[in-house]
């Protein structure tokens, strides 16, 4: 009985952080850190109606295979976002953003790109 409490208050955890608008994102590109690049972490993103210069965001690039990206805001114009990733900027839509970066998670990525994805 005690198990299946658990299981429950963990589930609706998730299902109330997900309606708060947070996610899991896997870069595949992007800003590295200390503890290596973007495609060997998760993020922790949480979706906004907005972003400000100077945000790291999660966003689609589009370049496929760089997609979808770890950058930060350097510029903001209407709803279209000027996005660096450490290499180039890019300009996107705010639809094409994921949301804010909350936390990276390292490591945990190089197991999603095992798996492929």
């Amino acid at each position: 009985m005690l198990r299946s409490k658990k299981t429950l208050i963990v589930l609706a955890s998730i299902a109330l952080l997900y309606l708060l608008g947070f996610r899991l994102e896997h870069p595949h590109s992007g800003f590295k850190s200390a503890v290596g690049s973007a495609s060997s972490s998760i993020v922790i993103t949480q979706k906004s109606d907005s972003y400000s210069i100077g945000q790291k965001v999660v966003a689609a690039s589009q370049s496929k295979e760089l997609s979808p990206v770890l950058g930060q805001v350097t510029a903001v114009n209407g709803s279209s976002y000027s996005v660096t990733n450490g290499v180039f900027l890019e300009t996107v839509e705010g639809k094409q953003i994921a949301g804010k970066m909350i936390v990276v998670l390292p490591f945990f990525g190089y197991l999603l790109n095992v798996v492929g994805l």
